[in-house]
C-alpha cells in the first residue's frame, strides 16, 4: 500500500492544478494555525451565515481540529453505525462516505477516485467508497485509532472500511445486525455493542465508557428539536430547499451524540419558523412537491436549480432525513443503540421501506418520488422496481434518476435534465387531468421512463 501511495503522489495525478489544491488541503488539515484563522474568518463572516449554518460549521471545524491535531482519538465508522457510541467513548467519528461528499463539494473527488482506481479498486465499487479509499491514498484522511462497521445495508462500506483498518493498522470491529428485531436478536446485538465498547476502552488510550449516557442524552435533545424541524417541513410551500437539506444529510448521519447537534437543530427550527412567518419560501410559487430517495450529487449540478427555478418544484423531504429510531434510554446505552441499528427501514423485508416511503408521501403531501440511483449502491437501487410498482399503483409518479454522487465525470447532467423535464410534465398532467385519466397518463409516461432508464 505504501508503494501505491508513492506512485500516486509522483504520478500524473500530482501534476497540474490538482497538486496545488491537494497540498493546500493537506496543509490546512494538519495546521493548528489554519483552524484559528478559519474560526477568525467565521467570526468576521458570521453575518453572512445563518445561525444554523454557523452552528454546523463551528461544530465540524472543532472536530476537524481535534481529529487532525491528535487532541482526541478518531474512529472510522460505516454510515449506519450509531455515532452516539463513538462520541460517548470520547472519540471523533469519521464516516469516510461523508468525507467523499465533502471532497466532491470541494472539488477533490475526481483525483481521489482516480487515485483509488490507480491503486486497483474496481469501478464496480460505489464511488463514495472508491473516493474515500483515494482520499486515504492522497493522505487527506485523519489517522483512525479503530474502525467500526455494521453488517447491514451497505456491503461496500464493510469491505472498504476493512481496507482502511488494514492500511492504518488499527482494530476492526463488526456489529453483526440480525435480520429481525426480536428480543433475542436485540439482546445479542446489545451484547456485541457493549463488548466492542469495552474492548475499545482497553485498546485505545483516552477512551472511557463514562460519557455514553451523556451522549445518548444529547442525542435525545437533538431528536426533540429535529422532530420539530420535520413538522415545520410539512408546510406549503416547503420552507427549506431540499437541495440544502440533502447537503445536511451528512450532519444527520454523523452528528448524533455530539454536543453541538442540539444547537444546530434548534437554530434550524428557528430559521424555518421565521421563513414561514415571513412567507420567504425558497420556491414561493410551488407547484409540485418531491420526495427524494437516496443521496444527491455533491459536486456542482444544475438539477436542483432547474427544479426549483424553472419548474417551481420543491424537494419537500428526503428519505435519508427520516428519523426512524425511538428515543434513547441513556442508562441502557447498549440496548438503545441496538434498537437504533435494528430500526432502520431499509433493513429487513422490502415492505419496511415501502411502508416508510408511503408514510412520508402522505405526511409531506408528496406529488412525485425521485430515487437517485447512485452508481454501485445495490441496497437502494435494488428496491427501485418494487417502489415503482408500489407507488404507481397508488397514483404517485416515480422516477429513477441514474447518476453518481461524487464522481462528476459520470454525471450525465444533460440526460438527467431531460428526464426530469419529462417527469415534471407528468406531474403537471397528474394535476390537470380528470382522475380517471391520471393513471393512464402515469402508466404511459412511466413506460417511457422505464425504457430510458434501461438504456442508461
Amino acid at each position: 500500500m505504501k508503494e501505491k501511495k508513492e506512485t500516486i503522489r509522483s504520478g500524473p495525478l500530482s501534476r497540474g492544478g490538482n497538486v496545488r489544491g491537494l497540498q493546500l488541503a493537506r496543509m490546512f488539515l494538519a495546521n493548528n494555525l489554519a483552524y484559528f484563522l478559519a474560526r477568525l474568518a467565521l467570526g468576521l463572516l458570521g453575518r453572512r451565515l445563518r445561525p444554523y449554518q454557523e452552528a454546523a460549521v463551528q461544530g465540524i471545524l472543532s472536530e476537524l481540529h481535534a481529529a487532525y491535531s491528535g487532541e482526541k482519538p478518531v474512529i472510522f465508522a460505516s454510515a449506519f453505525v450509531p455515532t452516539e457510541l463513538i462520541y460517548g467513548l470520547g472519540a471523533i467519528p469519521v464516516l469516510p462516505e461523508v468525507w467523499s461528499g465533502f471532497a466532491a463539494a470541494a472539488g477533490f473527488s475526481a483525483p481521489a477516485v482516480t487515485a483509488s482506481e490507480a491503486a486497483g479498486y474496481s469501478q464496480d465499487l460505489c464511488s463514495f467508497h472508491r473516493c474515500s479509499l483515494g482520499l486515504e491514498n492522497l493522505e487527506l484522511l485523519p489517522k483512525p485509532a479503530a474502525v467500526i462497521v455494521s453488517s447491514h445495508l451497505c456491503d461496500g462500506g464493510r469491505r472498504s472500511l476493512y481496507r482502511h483498518s488494514r492500511s492504518f493498522g488499527c482494530p476492526f470491529y463488526v456489529l453483526d445486525v440480525p435480520y429481525a428485531a426480536t428480543p433475542d436478536g436485540t439482546a445479542w446485538l446489545a451484547h456485541q455493542i457493549e463488548r466492542a465498547a469495552r474492548d475499545l476502552v482497553l485498546k485505545v488510550p483516552g477512551l472511557s465508557l463514562a460519557g455514553l449516557p451523556g451522549a445518548l442524552a444529547a442525542a435525545n435533545r437533538a431528536r426533540t428539536e429535529y422532530l420539530a424541524v420535520c413538522r415545520l417541513r410539512r408546510e406549503r410551500p416547503a420552507p427549506w430547499a431540499g437541495s440544502e437539506a440533502l447537503n445536511y444529510v451528512a450532519v444527520f448521519l454523523s452528528g448524533w451524540g455530539s454536543s453541538w447537534l442540539p444547537e444546530f437543530y434548534a437554530q434550524l427550527r428557528c430559521h424555518l419558523e421565521e421563513v414561514i412567518r415571513r412567507r420567504a419560501f425558497p420556491v414561493p410559487q410551488e407547484r409540485h412537491r418531491l420526495l427524494w430517495l437516496n443521496l444527491r450529487p455533491y459536486y456542482a449540478t444544475p438539477i436542483f436549480t432547474y427544479l426549483e427555478k424553472e419548474c417551481n418544484t420543491s424537494t419537500a423531504f428526503e428519505e435519508y432525513s427520516h428519523l426512524y429510531w425511538p428515543a434513547h434510554t441513556p442508562e441502557a446505552w447498549a440496548e438503545s443503540l441496538a434498537a437504533k441499528l435494528l430500526a432502520h427501514f431499509g433493513w429487513g423485508p422490502i415492505e419496511r421501506r415501502l411502508a416508510t416511503v408511503w408514510s412520508l408521501v402522505q405526511e409531506y403531501g408528496i406529488d412525485g418520488v425521485v430515487q437517485f440511483n447512485q452508481w454501485g449502491c445495490r441496497q437502494s437501487n435494488g428496491g427501485g422496481r418494487f417502489l415503482a410498482d408500489f407507488l404507481r399503483a397508488r397514483g404517485i409518479p416515480f422516477l429513477e434518476l441514474a447518476g453518481d454522487g461524487v464522481d462528476g465525470r459520470s454525471s450525465g447532467a444533460a440526460q438527467q435534465l431531460t428526464r426530469i423535464a419529462a417527469f415534471v410534465e407528468l406531474l403537471e398532467a397528474r394535476n390537470t387531468l380528470p382522475p380517471g385519466r391520471r393513471m393512464e397518463a402515469i402508466t404511459r409516461q412511466n413506460e417511457v421512463h422505464d425504457h430510458a432508464g434501461s438504456r442508461h
